[in-house]
């Protein structure tokens, strides 16, 4: 029993040490175009960014995280399913971050509950009615940022100009206040993506409390606020990191054209404005997919298709394509592992 509380205790770290990497892995979401537009300084950036994360996970519910403790029938959760989970989801991130790969956080931590679950319990270790509204939703955010940053950057691009003439081919030349547009669509975008990643943890949190500490009064129903403020303080330390692997990649190759305050903030604004939608209606969407979608529409809107770095996009759809299958295989690996130690 005490061995069990202990692993019980070690799940719960590896959920915090999972939205701490969550955080400096997806900063390049908020920061990578206010960055190399040069709208502002890195360090300013990135502090910034950690803050309204913070803020996001805090102050915008918990419909999100209610979402993530129902994929895995309450009655199958067992803490092995939980480590395999999030070895899995881990493993796949650090590795994509290491290789400057902008996938989802969300996508692991899907992929790593349905391989665990299936290893578990086979079909029947998985709620797919809830799956298939959370694969519908990460499946479509990607087209909605890629649609909406086009459709933003060409109605900016050409409001700017016209009232601006030659702001178009001198990045230097355009209106101060995009600049401050874009600030505030960088940090509208931080804080959209803890309301929305954040909450992910908090659901994985919540599913170690109610499964393994019953006796403390945890529910799968209620998410105490000490469990609020420490997920949204994880994800928010993380971002402070930097994760500066996948900021150069957003940032500087999947354009071929130097990013432009009216490119930056049409791709940030779309951003936030489909992932706080998201987080007020419970869907768990890939706020990376989100805004790499955006930066590459609002690219051929303003730009044409020779502009778009096609070789690094189809590296990172290909990653995108391997991150719920690899994060299953590797989850569905861990629990068989983890279930050869007698842990239940």
């Amino acid at each position: 029993m005490q061995l069990h509380s202990c692993l019980a205790l070690v799940a719960l770290a590896l959920a915090y040490t999972f939205d701490f990497v969550n955080g400096f892995h997806d900063t390049a979401n908020a920061v990578a175009t206010v960055i190399y537009t040069k709208a502002m300084r890195a360090h300013v950036a990135i502090a910034m960014s950690a803050i309204l994360n913070f803020l996001g996970c805090l102050l915008i519910g918990t419909a999100v995280a209610q979402v993530m403790t129902e994929v895995i029938p309450r009655d199958h959760i067992s803490l092995s399913i939980i480590l395999a989970v999030l070895v899995g989801s881990l493993t796949w991130n650090l590795y994509t971050w290491y290789h400057g790969l902008p996938v989802s956080s969300s996508h692991c931590l899907i992929g790593g509950l349905f391989g665990a679950g299936v290893a578990a319990h086979g079909m029947a270790g998985v709620n797919w009615s809830k799956l298939s509204e959370v694969i519908a939703a990460l499946a479509i955010s990607p087209i909605a940022g890629f649609v909406g940053g086009a459709i933003l950057a060409g109605i900016v691009h050409k409001i700017i100009s016209k009232s601006f003439p030659g702001s178009d081919s001198n990045w230097r030349q355009q209106p101060k206040f995009m600049r401050w547009l874009q600030i505030l669509s960088s940090a509208a975008v931080s804080f959209s993506h803890g309301s929305n990643d954040g909450q992910k943890t908090m659901g994985l949190i919540t599913l170690i409390l109610a499964s393994q500490f019953p006796r403390g009064g945890f529910t799968y129903d209620h998410i105490p606020l000490w469990v609020i403020a420490s997920a949204a303080a994880a994800i928010g330390l993380g971002t402070t990191v930097g994760g500066w692997r996948v900021i150069r990649t957003v940032g500087t190759k999947i354009s071929r054209e130097k990013l432009q305050y009216t490119h930056g903030f049409a791709a940030e604004a779309s951003t936030a404005a489909i992932i706080l939608t998201a987080s007020f209606t419970g869907a768990p969407i890939s706020s990376t997919h989100t805004l790499t979608s955006a930066v590459a529409g609002g690219t051929l809107s303003l730009h044409g298709r020779g502009k778009l770095n096609t070789k690094m996009l189809s590296i990172i759809f290909s990653a995108w394509l391997l991150t719920l299958p690899a994060a299953a295989m590797l989850s569905f690996t861990c629990y068989h592992i983890v279930s050869a130690f007698g842990i239940p």
